[in-house]
């Protein structure tokens, strides 16, 4: 099988003096290969990655590709367990250790973070493989890591500087058999853009804020290009998970030219990491991030005048295209209490004091939470 295709988003990116808007414009992803895995891989060193290569896996992605890229680049193998600061570090020393010159990440969101801060910290190369098209961190130059507290809590304070990937590689076969949900939480991690934007928007015009037109461009050409699958009723075919692929790398590379998460993530990723701290079960990312963009669009629709006029991007249209990818749209279907709903509305944006977002200028109680709730549909 031979390359499917090559994307760069580079192609996207204006020089930073057109732009004009502060922000270094400096991005390191080169391409973005889809094709046959092994021939992918065979395609790194004309990129400038170097052997010894450090793979790094969890027990899970090691069956689903890691092997295969371990036997291709005869590389050194390391096991990532949890998606923490302290496992990050550990597997720095192991990578020191074993001399190795370029990072290869074969996995999801929690290996591709850690991937990314030891690729940072150890001024490494870096390859990210993902395995399922899960969110939209990929290619972001941030890692979302978190502290353990004494009792072994884990605790999110924000994200940290990290390395984006010089190259990413989807093998389409791969990325097409993970488990529906997953690909469904992708799907909704683009969407929750349309929060973030006038978040970020909102910032600029009440505190004065930095803002980038570019980086909302890229972010905007993914969330159009999900929009344009769903109005076809696309989900899992060939063509829409390459689609759903190049939309999940925009919104990295808007990150990178701005040097940090604000154009992905608003107050929809502060109401969905309250509900993965504290829910008593694992709930995907992009499904939490979904119930925090049906909530956050409804509070910017009822109290943001500037909030998106076209109705493809209203709170209605957003909860039908989440429904077309089998996305849950109502707390009922997850078990997600309404209790939890409401605090991670009314108390998660205390936590990033620095993040401007709608919670921030509004500050809701628990009565406009709960409208917010009930108006958005999620009961």
């Amino acid at each position: 099988m031979t390359i499917v295709e090559k994307f760069s988003p580079k192609n996207f990116i204006k020089p930073a003096d057109i732009c004009g808007c502060g922000f270094k414009h400096d991005y390191p992803l080169e391409m973005v290969l889809f094709g046959a895995l092994e021939e992918c891989l065979d395609l790194i060193e004309d990129y400038g990655m170097k052997p010894p290569y450090g793979i790094l896996y969890d027990e899970i992605t090691y069956e689903v590709a890691g092997r295969r890229v371990l036997e291709r680049l005869d590389g050194k193998g390391f096991v990532v367990g949890m998606p923490t600061y302290r496992e990050a570090n550990l597997k720095l020393e192991e990578v020191r250790k074993a001399g190795v010159k370029t990072i290869v990440a074969v996995g999801g969101g929690m290996v591709i973070d850690v991937a990314r801060y030891v690729a940072y910290e150890g001024g490494y190369e870096f390859v990210a493989i993902p395995t399922a098209p899960s969110n939209d961190g990929i290619a972001s130059p941030r890692s979302a890591l978190y502290h353990e507290s004494a009792t072994g809590e884990l605790v999110y304070t924000g994200t940290s500087p990290a390395k984006p990937p010089r190259i990413v590689i989807f093998d389409v076969s791969i990325i097409s058999s993970a488990p529906r949900k997953l690909i469904s939480s992708g799907y909704a991690d683009v969407m929750a853009k349309l929060v973030s934007i006038k978040d970020w928007q909102l910032a600029r015009d009440d505190i004065n804020e930095p803002y980038c037109k570019n980086a909302e461009e890229l972010v905007m050409m993914a969330v159009n290009m999900l929009i344009d699958v769903a109005r076809k009723g696309g989900f899992i075919s060939r063509e829409d998970i390459m689609t759903l692929c190049k939309a999940l790398i925009l919104p990295g590379a808007a990150m990178g030219i701005v040097g940090s998460t604000r154009p992905a993530g608003g107050s929809e990723h502060m109401v969905a990491r309250h509900i993965e701290i504290h829910f008593k079960r694992k709930i995907i990312h992009g499904i939490a991030v979904a119930l925090g963009t049906l909530a956050m669009s409804m509070l910017h629709q009822l109290r943001n005048p500037n909030w998106w006029r076209d109705k493809k991007y209203s709170v209605d249209a957003i909860r039908e295209y989440l429904k077309i990818w089998e996305v849950p749209t109502r707390l009922e279907e997850i078990n997600i209490p309404e209790k939890l709903m409401i605090e991670a509305i009314t108390e998660e944006w205390k936590q990033r004091p620095e993040r401007y977002t709608i919670l921030h200028k509004i500050r809701p109680d628990r009565e406009l939470a709960r409208e917010v709730i009930l108006k958005s549909g999620l009961i």
